[in-house]
């Protein structure tokens, strides 16, 4: 019986991860259908929008007071640096029998805004970026084995982080990610009362470094990646409460 309840226990574990999948898979669609049905506004003409008018622009990003990313050391309006662990950690699958897999967790990372302008043909507009989902260029992804030193250290964001992570590291992921100045940027957000664009209770906020077809493109494909992996998991989990269903019956 004992066996019976860790078969079905999975199984259930797993339906409740394919629901989580579909939401996320959901959100996904959702952001492309906002995308669409929002017409693209002219920088200009965004000021004279009623406070929490949803609008799209498209433009160049310009940014009086550049941040200067710390791993790249690129001028931009925003980064996100981060150090990564990755390390083995070993455990019992459901059949007792020992595994090791491959963990990460963020040991160090640093997110820093500056307040910057859609500019186009017609003018320029404000956006503060801040609680925006940001669709950032990777610009730093740099993997650095663990020697065993343990004397290793990182200074992010004025904090200085020692990585000695012990004989289960196996080393660290160094990532960063840009939104560039002087480069093609995407906002889809909120009208503030300033006449600037800036997050407004649950309005999507959304700011890329990707044209609006690139990113309609990348929603997409994430919510494919995302109804598969629902999809081997709603299998993965049938198995397991088939089984878990046979050896109940059985034990009775």
């Amino acid at each position: 019986m004992f066996l019976a309840i860790i078969f079905l226990a999975f199984g259930v574990l797993a339906w409740v991860a394919v629901g989580v999948l579909l939401y996320f898979r959901k959100k996904a669609l959702g952001k492309t259908d906002v995308m669409r049905s929002t017409e693209t506004s002219s920088a200009s003409d965004v000021s004279g929008a009623a406070p929490g008018t949803l609008v799209e622009v498209k433009g160049t990003l310009r940014c009086e007071s550049p941040l200067t990313s710390e791993m790249s050391e690129e001028m931009c309006a925003y980064y996100l640096s981060q150090v990564i662990r990755e390390y083995r950690e070993t455990d019992r699958d459901a059949d007792g029998d020992l595994k090791t897999r491959r963990r990460t967790e963020v040991v160090a990372s640093n997110e820093r805004f500056a307040p910057f302008a859609v500019e186009d043909d017609s003018g320029a507009v404000g956006v503060k970026a801040e609680d925006a989902e940001m669709d950032a260029k990777e610009v730093v992804n740099r993997f650095e084995k663990d020697d065993g030193g343990g004397s290793g250290s990182i200074t992010l964001g004025g904090f200085t982080v020692n990585l000695g992570g012990g004989e289960k590291t196996i080393g660290y992921r160094h990532v960063e990610k840009i939104l560039p100045v002087d480069a093609p940027v995407y906002v889809l957000g909120p009208v503030g009362h300033d006449g600037e664009i800036s997050a407004s209770g649950d309005e999507r906020f959304i700011i890329s470094y990707r044209s609006e077809e690139q990113l309609e493109k990348k929603y997409k494909k994430d919510a494919i990646v995302l109804a598969l992996v629902a999809l081997g998991l709603f299998v993965f989990g049938l198995i397991f409460v088939g089984v878990g269903v046979a050896a109940a019956t059985g034990v009775s």
